[in-house]
């Protein structure tokens, strides 16, 4: 492989992008790689799908040129299958270089990922051209991931000096001259403010992490009673505040899970916080597990207003305002649920809500489950209330 210039085509001393080849055809590749090289990139080949395996495992690509017809036992859409699995449209963009003109062959490539389709025999300019627009856009995408996670990492500290001085200035109040009213008010608001500015600098950070293909879960053998104990009492105090009752019931005998507790903690600890949103006074919100087969299920249901057929299609969607109204003017990101989805999903789980009979609705998780140890005991009790979670 040939050393490429210093800089990348018409982009000043902007980082050297790495293109990745892959065509069984050796004539087409070292055409491509002239021509590339040409507008500055760097260039990889690979003959096959091992050996784009083999270069994708041991360095970073920002756009992959690949065959849909490669030799030996993985063509090429099986290929863009498995690197779908690691790496979004946004993160690593494909482009399909085939033969095939056939729109089933397209809408297929299309579907499964890929960014872009080029049909041979193709003009070399216009490949260029698509490359450099596939490049322009991942470009983009790197610079707001960029900014987000380093606003939000700047933000963290100074929010938690500001979270601590008011708590601090609140013990002092409750230890020597009573605060004013107003004091009082403007004090609580700082602290809610406060929260509301962490909360939102977790969930950009989680979403920038889960787009980017950087969250990896720490699965370990997990009481998932323990988990949902843990969010209820999370959660009590701001239930008890709202006037809402919060209830447990266990279904007996539930299996330990593999999972990243923490992360399973979060999307019970968002699915009970939103109940709790967006309930009214004296109603009630039953935290129930049961087991389905090879899965355990929690299942939230509360008494508010349930969805309409619109807001459920777009639930679980980044950035959502959806037309219910939280009942105490709590304020909301949009990101929480769907960090919830990507989360699940990453333990080989599902996620989902349905409106009750009566009134209100169901939000509820799916998590596959493996049997407990021998020498362990089921610790939850079924009936179990908020007042007995710890």
């Amino acid at each position: 492989m040939s050393v490429v210039p210093e800089t990348n085509g018409d982009r000043g001393d902007a980082p050297r992008r790495r293109i990745l080849v892959v065509d069984d055809d050796d004539g087409l590749r070292a055409g491509l790689a002239i021509g590339l090289k040409r507008d500055g990139y760097m260039v990889q080949l690979a003959g096959d799908a091992r050996e784009a395996i083999e270069k994708l495992a041991g360095m970073d690509f920002d756009l992959i040129l690949l065959d849909l017809h490669l030799p030996g036992a993985i063509n090429g859409l099986s290929l863009l299958n498995t690197i779908r699995t690691e790496r979004s449209p946004l993160n690593l963009p494909v482009i399909i270089i085939s033969g095939s003109s056939d729109s089933a062959n397209i809408v297929t490539a299309l579907r499964d990922g890929a960014n872009d389709y080029v049909v041979k025999p193709f003009d070399a300019g216009t490949v260029r051209a698509r490359v450099r627009t596939q490049i322009t856009l991942k470009a983009l995408k790197d610079v707001n991931d960029h900014f987000l996670r380093t606003a939000s990492h700047d933000l963290k500290k100074p929010i938690m000096l500001m979270l601590d001085i008011a708590s601090q200035i609140r013990l002092s109040a409750q230890s020597g001259e009573p605060m004013s009213a107003d004091d009082q008010s403007a004090l609580d608001l700082l602290i809610d403010t406060g929260k509301y500015m962490q909360q939102i600098i977790g969930e950009l950070l989680d979403m920038g992490a889960i787009r980017a293909g950087r969250i990896h879960l720490q699965k370990q053998p997990t009481d998932f009673g323990a988990i949902v104990r843990q969010a209820v009492a999370h959660n009590s105090g701001y239930a008890h505040g709202k006037g809402i009752e919060l209830g447990l019931k266990f279904s007996p005998g539930l299996p330990h899970i593999l999972a990243d507790e923490l992360r399973l903690l979060q999307v019970l600890d968002n699915l009970i916080g939103n109940a709790i949103k967006f309930s009214p006074a004296k109603t009630r919100i039953m935290i129930s597990t049961l087991i389905d087969g090879e899965y355990i299920v929690c299942e939230v249901a509360d008494e508010g207003p349930g969805l309409s057929a619109q807001d459920q299609a777009r639930l679980f969607q980044p950035y959502q305002s959806l037309s219910n109204k939280p009942t105490g003017n709590e304020q909301s990101t949009g990101l929480g649920l769907a960090i919830c989805k990507e989360l699940i999903a990453l333990h080989q789980g599902e996620i989902g809500v349905r409106n009750n009979v009566t009134r209100g609705a169901t939000f509820w998780i799916r998590i596959p489950a493996r049997p407990p140890p021998a020498h362990e005991a089921t610790l939850a009790e079924p009936g179990m209330t908020a007042g007995q979670a710890t």
